[in-house]
């Protein structure tokens, strides 16, 4: 099992860049690593309860709600970035479950013991 970090900016300003890592990082669980999810940028608005990835969908993919809750069921974790968040007036209430806010050091400290990172940027 290998300790996968995905790093994502993209949302629904480009669904199909946005779908790429969910997609890749619900597969990585299918396969028991252990994933961590860190959205940045626009991709921190694909956690928002209210309108976030709903609606949202590139085919052939699944619904970007349904890779997000897919990764969520399979217990992956999960991170916004707390500038990111904060920018956007996001507080961890307007967040859909599970999700941790995290600043810069803590994510390098995840990518620093992860065996790959994937960034999408």
């Amino acid at each position: 099992m290998a300790k996968l970090v995905f790093i994502s900016t993209y949302g629904a300003d480009d669904v199909e860049r946005a779908s790429l890592p969910w997609a890749l990082a619900t597969a990585s669980l299918a396969s028991d690593h252990e994933v961590h999810m860190y959205l940045q940028g626009p991709a921190v608005e694909l956690l928002k309860k209210e309108g976030g990835a709903q609606g949202l969908q590139h085919e052939p993919f699944p619904a970007l709600a349904d890779l997000i809750e897919l990764f969520q069921d399979a217990e992956g974790h999960l991170y916004g970035c707390a500038p990111c968040l904060q920018s956007r007036n996001l507080k961890a209430e307007d967040l859909i479950d599970d999700v941790k806010i995290v600043g810069g050091a803590a994510m390098v400290d995840t990518c620093l013991t992860a065996d790959k990172v994937f960034t999408y940027g």
